[in-house]
């Protein structure tokens, strides 16, 4: 290979390389200097080799090309006679040294016609130049320089493969410039089209020489190919190169023609150029690969990219239509390996150590790019080698085995293997815990290293590794699970229970335990599953009589009646065992104590019915008259006499039943009582007889008639009080003594007669003696009876206080009390007798004044008393008793001293009684004194704080009240009133004491105004459940409270009562939770008020659950189905179980009782699902029938659950005889199918795959002989297996041999030797073996033809026995017999005739002993197929003998011409039919007379033309594919059968798709082997993507030139398996339901869907899996795919607004979630809810309008309208407020003015949407503002003083009221101005004084300023008031009025103008300077009344109304 580089130096230094990838076997070389291109080793004949050639330059950076070198190696020619000749003897070239690398020197030409090679083997060493080895052209390789090498001298040798020949070239280098033609191009090229038609130009060809008038002449030196040179012409002038014939490609693809120019010059130069005729293709071959079949072996662990095999193909055509593309068409699973579309190498493109397959079957396609396109198929097999650095290989990506936890150390649990070319070496990398495990790291055994238990852990993940000494690793998981025994006792949870139960419980009731629930006796136990299901048991006997334990839950109850009186308590014991095999008992048993409740059940009964007792007359009070007795086994019982006790005779204690006399008076002799005992519910009577008997005279009797005796009180000890001692008895005679009238004080000796007291202590103030009567009894019949009195004294203790009868006292005396005089007697008492009653009386303190006598308490004056000095004493008497210790009592007496001016009152002490509801300002007392002076007096009162409530008028001594009076601060006020002269200031004082009398005016208030209480259900009737309690500020009567319990709307009342007096509230029904969960009760408690108030309270009575119901499961049982295959943790049913119990909803608690042996299924105990948990994989039943059950904690429900287990087709069928298939149910079931149409026709198979006959057989026809059944085996899930079976007919003897011809003719000559053969005859028995055996014997001839002629019995040779000298001319005639050789036997003959001639007579020689022909199968009649010929010298006739088979030409298709003996075909002849015909020739002829004929065989060979279009076995194939099987699984062997021989006959498949299957590549689903037919899938198919694959096998053959083919179509169908979960239509799902819908409405429906294909495989069941823990909703199959999703109760918005629900869909193997919100929508089904009941605030008074004051809230759980509350104001006072309607707040809309209104009593009321509302009472309180100045009675007061008033009299007294409270409404007083130091005015009290004494010189009137200031808070406020004080002489006239106070009645009906009364009336009469003039001074503000100021006279001016004003006062 020469490549040429037009740069100079290194960077035309050439290096040539080979490319890898075309050597990799390293069979070629290439000098990298010379680019000579070797070939190492052998190649056969037909390969192809292309080599990739680089030429890369030394330059930087260096630069390449590359050339392609194409290798056809073909057979070595036939050795040619020929010897190789040149046309020249040598050859002389001349080149310039300029010329390029690659420029044509010459060429060598021979005169040899063929294929030669040449070489230059000498004078070439430098490499200089090169030859082209199949045309002879030498060329430039290296740039030639003269000065280097000017002369060269080659030799060349030529070769044809045989022989080889040599020639010299010789070549000169010019380095000057000699002119030689030159072309204008160095190659010419052009495209000739192969239709071109002849004669037309096709190329210019030209060249220029130098020289001056050169004349050039054109030629074709030569050409490549020998006969490319008579398809053209060069024009040798023009030089223009036109075709002579059509020229063909596919004869010869490119004409390389070597064009020689050449001047006329001498010397002749000459140049040569290349000219390049490429005829276009017509696209009519297709490529071929170079091997139907390659084969390859990889490693597992080839990296990605690496080159498997490299397939080559190649195409006569050119251009694009020999352009051939690479594509692998099937077998490539998984897209495994890829292949370079140019260069046909096969690479890996994935990991092949992660296929499970160790070889590929793949077919690659090989396309030209022609039109239309062509394309080959060749198969590839390619081998995986497992590398040594495999990984090992487990079989499994997880092992599962169980084990019991009971294993002993060393148990061997399972054994792990991986596969690995190496040695392997197991561990355990992870998963271990504490070494529980041990693995041989040899043989991958594990077994346990430690004792197992389940309840530790119940299972292991260990993570196993294999590794290899080179370091590859693997790991695989094994699960281990331990496997529950029963080896844990049960335990119980306490050691002792106790229960109670009610002795009235009926049959079958339960014993309780704590909080009102049931005993429920519990043990635990460790194991699971049966080894926990425990089983308890009463052990005792008798307790087994009574009470029965629910074996199951431990519950007990009742079988048999109870009663408490019989037996109170019952202690048993219960065992538990669980159901483990063996069964496990607790260690010791529980102690189980019953209490049995005592019911009332007995009544009292007397212990006899009728009792009698008399006693003696005279009878005695408290004689102990019998002691009657009632017992009753359950209760207490009370005594009464209920009749026949007249006068109250007697009295009975209601506890011991002892009666007794009560009353003496009218005693009658005899009394029948009836006495009557009751324990509250059941009475039992019986009859007292008591007679009176008088005690009959005896000589028994006492010693004394009456005995006396002392004991002091409260003694606690018995004292012996007498000695009794009976007179009239013998000594020692027995006596009884008894006390009568013991009145539980006294006892005595029954023997002795000692008098005792019972230590009960004495009271002698109670009782200062006792009569006790004693009486005495003898043993006598009748027995003698005497009594005598005993009087026990109880003697004194100083035990009681002196108490003062009338102290303490307040008294006035004059101070012209005399010495000695008695001012007062005290009294005082003590209840003690003697010394201890005895009373001292002392003074405390006597001033020096007093005394009191000690004795009689009487208090004297000791000393004449001193006004000026003290004129009030207080003095303290003690009186003290003179007991020891003496006690002591003291008491105050207040002494009034008065002189003789002092005012008298009328009384020192006005005890009044007030009602606490007087109104203000009226007035309560009229307090009057007279002045013994006659001068004016002025009233006051003295203590402070009196104000606050009183005033008194300073004038009238009228006492009002001023504010109101409240018996519940203050009971009681005492006041103090002074009445002081106005001139001399003498005063004297009386005491006032107000008793505020309670009035109603508070109603009873709550503790609280809700209460709320708990209570259990069924609790007995009478149970209490709360007492209320309510208290009355007022007093006696007032606040006598009684409680009513109201009836409402509800039924309250039929369930409770109140008890009116204690508040108990209690059941009077059962309560039941379930039936009413809560009450609202009202409980009103009124006092006992003239007119009574109430108030009310709520009681919210909350019912709390008890659990006495048993939870019932939704259905009674339960179906379900499952996949076997479905995974561990599947929903396979959710049981659910309600409960009327709502606390026990969320406790349910569920389990499986039985029918779990196996522990496929787990039961979630709190959500009810059961879920699959087949861990270990292992095989499963059809069905299992599970009792689940369900339990509340003391009640248990069961319920059947039976599931139907769906089998997996997890097997494929497959043949064993028969075909097996492993599954279960429909998927092992397995149908038969004859696939191929011949077989399908001829046989049938049943249903156990027998097959059998339909049709009679020949085996003698060629299709029959082995017929291939092809079977295919398909189970349930359309899983396939297939086989062949092959049916060999075998032979019976029903065939006759046949000849091959109809008669022979021979003709021999006499001389023949003895014993030589003469004809053979050939006989064919178409049955086999023995019956085919054909014996031949000479038949039906004379005896001297069997003497002379005998023929071999196996090979039919007829030979002569005899010499047949002398024979001559004789012709003998037989037949020959053919038989076969077994029973029935049969024959057939044929006629043959020998005739003998004479030896001169010479026989037709024929050229060949046997003619052997050949013809083509298409050859047409009439072809000649060849010709006899037979040496003689007389004319022949050829014939052929009549056949008598078809073999023989019995169908004439061969004719022979008589007279040439050609042989030419007659009728058309088939290959498939016949292959060889054997025919005999006959040649004959007569010589001399005499006919000779001999006989040849000629053998005829059809040969196989390619007319047989490949046919198919069936006509369409259909085949059945389980979805989801992996790639490479086998659908089904489609066979076409091609008659042609050969690659005529030899088939390859493809797949071709459909012309209307536009959607699914076929080839990308399927791929067929080309060689067996047998289709795989290359990928996993989905049914539920494409249900049927249709597409046709296209079967070609391997025809040389004409490949035939034809196609079938396969249907494929792809069984469903469900492997499609089901899926919901939507993520999500919402919805709503108002929250009162009727149960079983549909709220949301859901919709499914499931993509498998068949039904059964899309049946969806859904359940709630979640949030739905009380069981409110269902789900309910509305249509097919449609669920509704219903609830089965109301709902409550308010308790739960929204839902969550997860819904799961399962089509019993997978299963698929889906969120289901519910919203509950609000319907108005809740009154508002008030926060408070009552609203209590203080507002401040004078707040500015929309002033905030408080906020009412109310909350209700609805929600919108139904929850938006809106609020309104009721009430008188509501126009004051605004309530805002949405928020609640409350506002002032006016100015408030507390003392107008002190508070307001408002309702506000809440409103929701729907009109529901709650109200609540707003209560305000205004709170007082200092906003009101005191305010004075007159604004102008007039006062008179004498002149001569004493200083520090007081003259008035100011009064000022202010309006406001408390320290708001406090007055000061002080003077402004005016008094000029005359005055004082008293700050608190308002009296005004005189302070200095008045004289001549004084102002005869005072204008005072008086000022009244509160002390109210931010400021003080204040009034001003005017007071004249005129000063009068007491000798000037001074009117009085002779009243103080004047009073009127006057009817509101008065007229204007009446007179009212007239003050005119004076104490002195007139006469005084100045006129007397009357004015009103107060009272008259509203100028109702006009007072003449003359006259005094008070007349009406404006109307009066009673009901403005009833009362004036001026």
């Amino acid at each position: 290979m020469v490549a040429r580089d037009d740069d100079e130096g290194s960077n035309a230094v050439l290096s040539y390389t080979l490319s890898l990838q075309d050597n990799k076997d390293e069979r070629f070389e290439i000098d990298a200097a010379t680019g000579m291109v070797t070939a190492h080793g052998d190649f056969l004949p037909g390969n192809y080799t292309i080599l990739t050639v680089k030429a890369t330059d030394q330059g930087s950076p260096s630069r390449s090309s590359t050339a392609r070198l194409d290798i056809e190696w073909i057979a070595r020619p036939p050795p040619s006679a020929e010897p190789i000749t040149f046309e020249e003897p040598h050859f002389t070239f001349a080149v310039m040294e300029t010329e390029p690398v690659t420029q044509m020197v010459g060429i060598i030409m021979t005169e040899t016609q063929g294929l030669t090679w040449f070489d230059i083997i000498g004078g070439d060493e430098e490499k200089d130049f090169d030859i082209q080895r199949n045309i002879g052209t030498v060329s430039i390789a290296r740039r030639l320089d003269a000065a280097r090498h000017s002369n060269y001298n080659l030799t060349i040798r030529v070769t044809d493969g045989h022989h080889s020949a040599t020639t010299q070239a010789y070549i000169r280098v010019l380095d000057m410039n000699e002119h030689h033609p030159v072309f204008l191009k160095s190659l010419y090229e052009v495209r000739v089209p192969e239709d071109t038609s002849p004669w037309k130009d096709i190329l210019q060809i030209s060249a220029r020489d130098a020289d001056i008038n050169s004349k050039l002449v054109y030629s074709i030196h030569s050409s490549l190919h020998p006969d490319s040179i008579k398809f053209f012409h060069l024009d040798p002038k023009s030089g223009v190169l036109v075709m002579t014939e059509e020229l063909d490609y596919e004869m010869i693809a490119v004409h390389t023609l070597i064009v020689m120019v050449r001047d006329q010059e001498i010397p002749v130069k000459r140049n040569f150029v290349k000219v390049v005729i490429h005829v276009e293709d017509y696209n009519d071959h297709s490529p071929v690969f170079l091997s139907p079949r390659y084969e390859a072996i990889i490693s597992n662990l080839a990296p990605m990219g690496s080159e498997v095999i490299r397939v080559k193909a190649l195409d006569k055509d050119v251009g694009s239509n020999a352009e051939i593309s690479y594509t692998l068409h099937s077998g490539n699973i998984d897209n495994i390996f890829s292949i370079d579309p140019d260069l046909g190498s096969i690479t890996v493109s994935k990991p092949l150590d992660l296929q499970p397959q160790d070889q590929f079957h793949l077919t690659v396609k090989a396309t030209d790019q022609g039109f239309p396109q062509r394309s080959d198929l060749c198969s590839v097999h390619v081998q995986i080698r497992i590398s040594d650095l495999t990984p090992p290989a487990f079989p499994s990506d997880e092992y599962l085995t169980e084990i019991s936890e009971l294993s002993p150390v060393g148990t061997p649990v399972l054994t792990v293997s991986a596969s690995s070319p190496a040695a392997v070496y197991y561990g355990i990398e992870s998963g271990n815990p504490n070494g529980t495990f041990y693995i041989n790291p040899y043989t991958g055994l594990i077994s346990t290293q430690r004792h197992l238990d389940f309840e530790n852990c119940a299972s292991y993940k260990l993570k196993v590794t294999a590794s290899t000494t080179a370091g590859a690793l693997s790991r695989t998981v094994v699960y281990l699970y331990v496997i529950d025994e029963n080896d844990n006792a049960p335990v119980f949870q306490q050691r002792e229970y106790f229960g109670q139960i009610s002795e009235s419980a009926h049959v079958n009731s339960m014993v309780m335990g704590e909080r009102n629930t049931p005993l429920v006796i519990q043990a635990f136990d460790a194991d699971k599953h049966a080894n926990s299901l425990l089983v308890y048991q009463i052990l005792d006997p008798e307790a087994q009589k009574v009470f029965k334990i629910d074996s199951s839950m431990g519950t007990i109850s009742l079988i048999s009646p109870v009663d408490f009186e019989a037996k109170a308590e019952y202690h048993f014991s219960v065992q538990v065992k669980d159901s483990g095999e063996p069964p496990l008992f607790a260690a010791e048993p529980a102690k189980v104590t019953v209490r049995i409740l005592d019911l009332n059940d007995c009544p009292p009964q007397f212990t006899m019915p009728v009792y009698k007792s008399s006693i003696i007359f005279p009878v005695v009070i408290d004689t102990e008259v019998v002691n009657v007795m009632a017992h009753d086994a359950d209760s207490t019982v009370s005594y009464s006499i209920s009749e026949g006790n007249l006068h109250n005779a007697f009295s009975i204690h209601p506890n011991t039943g002892v009666i007794s006399v009560s009353n003496v008076s009218q005693f009658k002799p005899l009394y029948e009582l009836v006495v009557r005992a009751s324990d509250g519910l059941y009475k039992d009577s019986a009859t007292v007889i008591v007679n009176v008997t008088n005690l009959t005279a005896s000589s028994l009797g006492f010693e004394q008639k009456f005995y006396s005796a002392s004991v002091i009180e409260n003694l606690k000890t018995v004292k012996t009080l007498v000695a009794l001692k009976a007179t009239g008895c013998y000594l020692n005679e027995p006596l009884l003594y008894s006390v009568i009238n013991p009145m539980g004080k006294f006892a005595i000796s029954q023997t002795s007669g000692v008098l005792e007291t019972a230590g009960v202590p004495f009271d002698r103030e109670e009782q200062d003696v006792y009569d006790v009567v004693v009486k005495v009894e003898d043993m006598r019949t009748p027995p003698r009876t005497a009594t005598t009195q005993v009087k026990v004294f109880i003697d004194d203790v100083n035990d009681n206080f002196p108490q003062f009868l009338n102290l303490p006292f307040s008294m006035m005396i004059s101070e012209e009390s005399e010495p000695g005089d008695v001012l007062y007697q005290a009294t005082a008492i003590d209840r003690d007798l003697g010394e201890n009653g005895s009373i001292m009386y002392t003074l405390e303190e006597d001033y020096g004044l007093f005394r009191i006598d000690p004795d009689v308490g009487d208090v004297s004056l000791q000393r004449p008393l001193d006004f000026e000095a003290l004129n009030k004493y207080v003095l303290t008497v003690m009186a003290t008793d003179e007991g020891e210790p003496s006690h002591n009592a003291e008491a105050q007496l207040s002494i009034q001293v008065r002189n003789r001016t002092n005012p008298v009152f009328q009384t020192l002490l006005y005890p009044l009684k007030v009602p606490e509801n007087v109104p203000p300002f009226t007035t309560i007392l009229h307090v009057q004194a007279r002045n013994p002076e006659g001068y004016r007096l002025i009233y006051n009162l003295e203590e402070e704080n009196a104000s606050k409530n009183f005033h008194i008028d300073f004038k009238t001594g009228v006492l009002t009240v001023t504010n109101p009076l409240d018996y519940e601060s203050q009971t009681m006020h005492v006041l103090t009133v002074r009445a002081t002269d106005s001139v001399t200031g003498a005063f004297s004082e009386a005491s006032i004491e107000v008793e505020v009398e309670d009035v109603n005016d508070n109603a009873p208030i709550f503790s609280k105004l809700t209460y709320s209480v708990s209570i259990a259900e069924e609790l007995p009737i009478g149970t209490s459940v709360l007492q209320v309690s309510a208290t009355d500020k007022d007093s006696g009567r007032n606040k006598d409270l009684t409680f009513k319990m109201v009836k409402t709307e509800g039924n309250e009342t039929d369930f409770f009562e109140i008890d009116p007096q204690s508040g108990f509230i209690v059941t009077k029904k059962v309560l039941d939770y379930e039936n009413t969960k809560q009450f609202n009760l009202k409980i009103k408690a009124t006092d006992n008020g003239t007119v009574p108030l109430s108030s009310e309270a709520h009681v919210f009575v909350n019912i709390t659950d008890v659990n006495d119901n048993p939870p019932d499961f939704v259905s009674s049982q339960y179906e379900a189905t499952l996949d076997e295959m479905a995974k561990c943790g599947h929903i396979v049913i959710k049981i659910q179980a309600s409960d009327p119990d709502i606390g026990d909803l969320n406790n349910l608690k569920y389990k499986i009782l039985s029918g779990n042996e196996g522990r496929y299924f787990n039961l979630n105990e709190s959500s009810g699902i059961i879920s699959f948990s087949n861990v270990c994989k292992r095989n499963l039943d059809p069905y299992y029938n599970l009792t689940v059950a369900v339990s509340d904690g003391v009640f248990q429900k069961t319920a059947p659950v039976n599931i139907d287990m769906i089998s997996s087709n997890r097997h494929s069928p497959y043949f064993k005889q028969t075909a097996i298939d492993p599954d279960d149910g429909p998927y092992g079931s397995v149908d038969y199918t004859i696939i191929n149409k011949l077989a399908d026709e001829k046989f049938a198979i049943d249903n156990d795959g027998q097959i059998f006959t339909t049709q009679p057989l020949d085996r003698e026809n060629p299709s029959q002989r082995v017929i291939a059944i092809k079977v295919m085996a398909k189970d349930g899930g359309g899983k396939v297996a297939f086989c062949t079976v092959k049916i060999i007919l075998t032979d019976e003897n029903d065939n006759v041999p046949q000849f091959k011809a109809s008669e022979y003719q021979v003709s021999i000559q006499s001389t023949v030797n003895k014993g030589s053969p003469v004809i053979q005859i050939m006989a064919y028995d178409a049955d086999d073996g023995k019956n085919a055996d054909v014996t031949y014997t000479v038949d039906e001839a004379e005896e001297v033809t069997e003497d002379i002629i005998e023929i071999n019995p196996f090979t039919g040779l007829v030979s002569v026995k005899e010499s047949l000298i002398g024979m001559e001319n004789k012709i003998f005639n037989f037949k020959v017999k053919a038989r076969d050789g077994s029973l029935p036997f049969y024959n057939s003959t044929v006629p043959v005739q020998v005739k003998v001639v004479p030896p001169e007579v010479p026989l037709p020689k024929f050229s060949e002993p046997l003619y052997s022909f050949s013809a083509a199968e298409d050859v047409p009649v009439g072809t000649e197929i060849g010709a006899v010929r037979a040496e003689s010298d007389t004319p022949l006739i050829y014939s052929l003998v009549n056949g008598n088979t078809v073999e023989s030409n019995k169908d004439k298709v061969f004719t022979l011409d008589k007279e040439s003996g050609t042989l030419l075909l007659q009728k058309t002849i088939d290959h498939e039919q016949t292959k060889w015909y054997q025919i005999d020739v006959i040649a004959q002829g007569n010589h001399n007379g005499t006919d000779v004929a001999s006989l040849v065989s000629v053998s005829i060979q059809v040969q196989d033309v390619n007319d047989n279009q490949p046919v198919f076995d069936a006509n369409p194939y259909r085949a059945f594919l389980a979805e989801n099987m992996p790639a490479g699984t086998t659908v089904i062997q489609v066979t076409a059968n091609d008659p042609d021989t050969d690659g005529n006959g030899l088939v390859t498949y493809s797949l071709e798709s459909l012309p209307d299957n536009t959607t699914v590549d076929i080839t990308k689903v399927f791929s067929i082997d080309g060689a067996s037919g047998w289709i795989t899938t290359l990928e996993e198919t989905d049914c539920e993507t494409t249900r049927a694959y249709r597409f046709n096998v296209v079967a070609t053959d391997h025809g040389g030139d004409v490949k035939l083919s034809s196609s079938v179509l396969v249907e494929v169908t792809v069984t469903d398996e469900n492997d499609n979960p089901p899926k919901f239509s939507d993520d999500v799902y919402r919805g709503s339901v108002v929250e009162d819908s009727n149960p079983g409405e549909v709220i949301i429906s859901m919709t499914t869907t499931d993509a498998d294909v068949s039904l059964e495989n899309r049946l969806v069941t859904c359940y709630i899996t979640d949030g739905d823990p009380l069981g409110q909703f269902a789900i309910i199959q509305e249509d097919e795919g449609v669920w509704g999703l219903i609830v089965k109760e109301r709902l409550d918005r308010e308790t739960k607004d929204r839902y969550t629900l997860k819904v799961t869909a399962t089509d019993g193997k997978s299963e698929a979630p889906v969120t289901v919100d519910v919203h509950v929508l609000d319907i108005n089904d809740n009154s508002p809810l008030c926060e408070q009941l009552v609203y209590t605030e203080v507002v401040m008074e004078n707040s500015p309008s929309s002033m905030f004051v408080l906020k009412v809230s109310a909350s209700d759980p609805d929600v919108g309208a139904n929850g938006q509350i809106s609020y309104t104001l009721h009430g008188p006072n509501a126009d004051k407020f605004h309530l805002d309607h949405r928020t609640g707040e409350l506002f002032t809309l006016a100015v408030l003015d507390r003392e107008r209104e002190i508070e307001y009593n408002m309702v506000a009321k809440a409103t929701d949407g729907g009109g529901r509302s709650c109200q609540a009472d707003i209560l305000l309180r205004i709170q007082d503002m200092n906003d009101n100045p005191p305010h004075f009675s007159s604004s102008h007061y007039e006062v008179t003083v004498f002149d001569n008033t004493t200083v520090r009299t007081p003259i008035a007294v100011i009064y000022a009221k202010d309006p406001d409270t408390g320290i708001n409404s406090e007055v000061k007083y002080s003077l402004l101005a005016g008094d000029g130091g005359y005055f004082s005015l008293e700050e608190f009290s308002g009296i005004l004084r005189l302070e200095r004494p008045l004289t001549p010189d004084t102002p005869p009137t005072f204008e005072l300023k008086v000022k009244a200031t509160d002390r109210g808070l931010p400021r003080h406020l204040y009034s001003v008031a005017t007071v004249t004080v005129d000063v009068v002489s007491l000798d000037d006239y001074q009117p009085v009025f002779l009243k103080p106070e004047y009073t009127a009645q006057l009817p509101e009906s008065l007229a204007v103008g009446a007179e009212v009364l007239s003050v005119s009336a004076l104490t002195r009469d007139g006469g005084g300077p100045d006129p007397v003039l009357y004015r009103i001074v107060s009272g008259n503000e509203d100028g109702q009344f006009r007072l003449d100021s003359r006259t005094g006279l008070l007349t009406l001016i404006s109307p009066l109304d009673y009901e403005v004003s009833r009362r004036l006062q001026g």
